[in-house]
């Protein structure tokens, strides 16, 4: 590593070293090939730094001696690493440890608690913006105009015929002093001026930069500007002595110090230079006028003051912008309203609001808009701006059976007539019997204005229009009732549907898709309501109802039309009598064919389904059958099922949509066609289980079992087996619910129980005893109360009797 930084050090100076001993090393020693992509980002830095192209760099490279194979070299590897960083998208290389950073030791910005300030203040944000910044920019092109001061470091370069580059620190006389030229006094001058004096001296040494066709050019710029101390005082967030750039200007400075505080002014800010006033900032002129000419560049010991506020007023309402905004002496109301960019589109400008302080009260001010720019400005005045109204003064709206409805122009003595042509007239379903005109009186009551339409389109009558005025003609489609028919039944899309003159029964059985495959074409009735006339009287007849008769493929038949339809007719499509889906049952469980079945006719039974289904197998348990229906629960049901639930959680309800009927298959299939051999409904399903030789033990007991059924075992001995009964066990509510979903509960007699009986599969449940709520406190104090009461009317009535 110390050998590469000593290769680096060599070609940097040797290349660019104005230092009689750097130009004394000789290039022919470095070995460009071993230079790291680093060191050549350093040699491309240092070029930057001074200004100088590629090819000017390596024609001083030749100049110093380097032969052309390192000068080739050398040029390859600067292009591949330009290259390479360009593609990254930095135009600067980046370093480690070798570049010390430009902003060394110069002033941060102070940490402003912006929470806690008036953020109303115009300006603040300017200098308390996170996505603005004022910070100085160090590394920033300096102007031609930029006076050059002790410190600063000045950079020569000479190329062409002759090479050359001076690295030249302006010291505290104000020289820099050229070899074989001697000192110059720069001090004080522009770069400019400083530029042309210094290629003066230079012709003294290279005299072809004065020729007409000169082949020595020369070049002077900043190198490194000296750092400059300014104090900032008075009226800012964070007053102090700042280290800036030779650069920097008068908003970097305020930039680092925060800005003015709530008591300060960014309109009476002093440039203070060797005791006197040299600048006056006034902040607005910048932020309004885009004013750049007002930050000046700083020198070494200048001092920033901000005074306190002078005049602060507070600007509310419809503007542009609104907030706290610093007026100086003879400044008006006007001058306040374009600081905060005027009004908006919605503002009320005729009358301004102006609150002020007089010192012991408060007075108020109507502002005239032509006065706004004579009126003052005192401190601590609060200028309202309110919003208009929403209200035209000179606008009629017509609306309804017109071409063009809308809001129109009222203009002076303008007629019905006249408005109804600027609307393009009326529609042809416009109703020309009446029309209407609401007015707003003088008194805001609404007024009702009728009028002829017919009249007024010939001329025979017209009404002058007022602002405000809304005309309404209405269409004879809104005059009159919607017109609709409706169909029920067998039809694909039953529904409600607009009536059209001549439209018959066929007409509506097409629009609502045509039959459904169970409708009767030679069963239709139509309920059609009863005429005005017949409706005038008192009768027990409510409608007309006719039968007829519409071809299922629905061809067109000329004679239909002799019935038609008429408003408000009800169209019912009836199923045919013998007419239904085919019904499906289920048998599962022990039966040789297991499956769906479709019933072959209302009367067929458990026994015919079981016949259907090969029979039983040897392992049937007929006894444990269970036979499930498809019902229909109300919602009034599912209401109550709910409330029983809340008051006893120890019920158990079978599902919503099935119901379990009790059947004995056995006895079905002995005794077929009786009773217990019931008719088989759609949906129904039959599950004969395994036999099965268990019962199950379930609720409040010790340990809830299953346990092997042993033929005459009682149900108290079961519950034995399971621990017997729990400290809540409800005794006397014990039930079994049988295989086939049949239950049986205990009866009770005195103090005898007789338990039911317990078969094979069976399930015997032990119901949990509701809670009973205890006395509360409250209840305590009302039985106390209560018999208290009782206590004192038995005294009362036993000494009335004494």
């Amino acid at each position: 590593m110390k050998i590469k930084f000593c290769l680096l050090t060599l070609i940097v100076f040797s290349l660019f070293a104005a230092d009689p001993v750097a130009q004394n090393t000789n290039p022919k020693d470095v070995n460009v090939s071993a230079l790291t992509n680093s060191e050549i980002g350093r040699i491309v830095a240092e070029m930057e730094k001074r200004g100088l192209s590629e090819q000017e760099a390596l024609a001083l490279a030749r100049a110093r001696g380097m032969s052309e194979s390192q000068i080739r070299e050398l040029k390859q590897k600067i292009e591949e690493y330009v290259r390479m960083n360009g593609e990254k998208g930095s135009k600067t290389p980046q370093y480690t440890d070798e570049l010390e950073p430009f902003n060394e030791g110069f002033s941060t910005k102070s940490p402003i608690d912006s929470a806690k300030i008036d953020q109303r203040i115009f300006g603040f944000s300017f200098f308390n913006n996170e996505n603005l910044s004022f910070e100085p920019g160090v590394n920033s092109a300096v102007s031609p105009g930029y006076l050059i001061g002790n410190g600063d470091e000045l950079t020569v370069d000479v190329w062409g015929a002759s090479q050359q580059s001076y690295q030249l620190q302006v010291d505290r006389s104000g020289n820099i002093n050229i070899p074989n030229i001697g000192p110059i006094s720069v001090g004080g001058l522009s770069l400019e001026t400083a530029t042309k004096k210094i290629k003066s001296k230079l012709v003294l040494i290279y005299r072809d930069l004065e020729a007409s066709t000169p082949r020595t050019f020369a070049s002077v710029n900043i190198g490194d500007i000296k750092p400059i101390n300014v104090n900032v005082i008075g009226e800012v967030f964070a007053p102090g002595t700042y280290t800036l750039s030779g650069a920097s200007t008068l908003f970097n400075a305020l930039y680092l110090a925060g800005g003015p505080n709530p008591s300060g002014s960014f309109r009476e800010i002093k440039l203070l230079r060797d005791g006197n006033v040299i600048s006056r900032l006034d902040v607005y002129d910048y932020l309004i006028n885009g004013n750049s000419a007002v930050n000046v560049r700083l020198r070494d010991a200048d001092v920033i003051l901000v005074s306190p506020y002078i005049k602060r007023v507070v600007m509310e309402g419809e503007l542009k912008r609104t907030g706290l905004f610093e007026a100086k002496d003879g400044e008006t109301v006007k001058d306040i309203i374009n600081f905060a960019g005027g009004f908006t589109e919605d503002a009320y400008t005729h009358r301004l609001q102006l609150y002020r302080k007089t010192g012991r009260d408060m007075l108020f001010k109507d502002v005239l808009l032509n006065d706004a720019n004579i009126i003052g400005i005192n401190n601590g005045d609060s200028i309202v701006v309110g919003k208009i109204i929403e209200r035209f003064q000179n606008m009629a709206t017509i609306k309804g059976a017109v071409y063009r409805p809308g809001d129109y122009e009222v203009t002076e003595g303008l007629k019905l007539s006249e408005l109804i042509q600027r609307a393009d007239g009326v529609r042809e379903d416009a109703s020309l019997y009446r029309g209407l005109i609401t007015r707003v009186k003088d008194d805001w009551n609404l007024q009702s204005i009728a009028f002829d339409v017919k009249d007024i389109l010939s001329g025979k009558t017209d009404v002058e229009i007022k602002k405000d005025d809304i005309i309404s003609i209405s269409s004879i489609h809104d005059l009159t009732e919607f017109k609709t028919v409706r169909i029920y039944g067998e039809v694909q899309k039953p529904n409600e549907y607009d009536y059209k003159e001549g439209m018959t029964v066929a007409d509506l059985v097409y629009e609502a898709g045509g039959f459904l495959k169970s409708a009767s074409d030679a069963y239709i009735e139509v309920a059609r309501k009863l005429s005005v006339e017949e409706g005038s009287a008192v009768s027990e007849r409510l409608a007309h109802v006719a039968k007829i008769k519409v071809p299922r493929n629905l061809q067109f038949d000329p004679t239909e039309a002799s019935y038609e339809l008429q408003p408000f007719d009800q169209v019912f499509i009836r199923k045919l009598p013998g007419y239904s889906k085919p019904s499906i049952v289920k048998i599962t469980g022990e039966v040789a064919y297991a499956g769906e079945y479709s019933l072959t006719s209302t009367k067929e039974r458990v026994s015919d389904l079981i016949d259907r289904a090969g029979g039983l197998t040897p392992d049937a348990y007929p006894e444990g059958a269970m036979l499930t229906r498809r019902v229909r629960i109300s919602e009034k049901q599912k209401r109550l099922r709910a409330e029983l639930l809340e008051r006893d959680s120890t019920l158990v309800f079978t599902d919503m949509d099935f119901e379990v009927v009790g059947i004995s298959l056995s006895d079905a299939l002995e005794k077929r066609n009786s009773r217990d051999d019931v008719f088989l409904k759609d949906g129904d399903e039959l599950s004969v289980p395994k036999n099965i030789q268990t019962v199950k033990i379930s609720g409040e007991v010790l340990n809830p079992i299953s346990s092997n059924y042993v033929q005459g075992k009682s149900l108290k001995s079961y519950i034995w087996d399971s621990g017997g009964f729990g400290m809540q066990a409800k005794k006397g509510k014990v039930y079994v619910v049988y295989p086939n979903g049949s239950a049986s509960g205990t009866k009770g007699f005195l103090f005898f129980r007789n338990y039911p009986k317990v078969t094979p599969g069976s399930e015997i449940i032990v119901p949990l005893k509701p809670e009973r709520e205890g006395i509360s406190p409250q209840m305590w104090i009302s039985i106390g109360s209560a018999m208290a009461s009782i206590g004192l009317t038995i005294a009362t009535i036993a000494n009335m009797n004494r």
